[in-house]
């Protein structure tokens, strides 16, 4: 069986990005996505460049956490008053992924993470990937900008490879609604673990989690704070190491599968 172990938001926080890397390190994580528009990316992207060789290191394009790169005057359907991108649940509200503007203005932000990126790591992303807020229209502009710089547009990988697009994906280890309760009892390592024997029938099997520690960052930033200590537990379990061993799981990189 190929198992993809994806932890999505690397550079969200200080914290969640050592937590990746934790996972990486000692753990069952081969793919993680930056965040090239926080304040602190670049000295995340410091801490990862060491483990690049283990991974794929992907981006996770944002217009609904932080700051946008773009200054706000020219993405103002992206921005609220105080310069920070609005809330996914924000942009749910106010629906305005209807309007051609907001596309541009999307395809404006996402390209300039992209470059970003570039600059930071010094090469392409290896993967595309959506954050939080997603539909058909931001689904669009992220597959022009892979075909633009060719690189693969996760949510088609997983279509093909997993039968299930971005949109359509839920973490089925998370509780909701996602309170602290809920997310406490949220485990990876046991959903893994109660499923084994469905997931070795498969050829391939995916997990995407949010791996990390929590930060006061984080706090500010994500309501997903202690689903993040339960998937890093979960990817660095081992027992969970032990199956993987035992029933020799080949752990995936999108590479592999392209």
């Amino acid at each position: 069986m190929k198992l993809l172990v994806q932890a999505d938001d690397y550079g969200i926080s200080k914290a969640v990005s050592l937590g990746i890397i934790h996972g990486i390190k000692n753990g069952m994580i081969r793919n993680t996505g930056l965040f090239a528009n926080m304040e602190w990316t670049k000295e995340c992207v410091e801490y990862i460049k060491p483990y690049l060789d283990q991974i794929d290191f992907g981006i996770d394009l944002n217009i609904t956490t932080g700051k946008p790169l773009l200054p706000k005057e020219k993405i103002p359907s992206l921005v609220k008053e105080n310069g920070e991108f609005f809330t996914s649940w924000e942009m749910r509200e106010l629906q305005k992924h209807e309007s051609t503007l907001f596309k541009i203005e999307v395809y404006a932000e996402f390209e300039t993470q992209i470059l970003k990126f570039i600059e930071l790591v010094g090469k392409k992303p290896d993967y595309i990937h959506s954050h939080a807020f997603t539909n058909e229209s931001i689904l669009e502009v992220q597959r022009q900008l892979s075909k633009k710089y060719d690189i693969p547009f996760a949510s088609d990988v997983w279509k093909k490879t997993f039968g299930c697009q971005v949109t359509e994906y839920r973490i089925p280890w998370y509780l909701k609604p996602a309170n602290l309760e809920n997310q406490m009892n949220s485990s990876l390592s046991s959903y893994i673990l109660t499923h084994a024997d469905d997931l070795l029938k498969n050829e391939y099997n995916l997990l995407v989690g949010h791996m990390g520690y929590v930060d006061r960052e984080l706090v500010d930033l994500s309501s997903y704070h202690l689903y993040r200590l339960n998937d890093l537990e979960g990817a660095c379990n081992p027992e969970v190491l032990e199956w993987i061993h035992k029933n020799n799981v080949q752990l995936i990189r999108y590479k592999d599968i392209i």
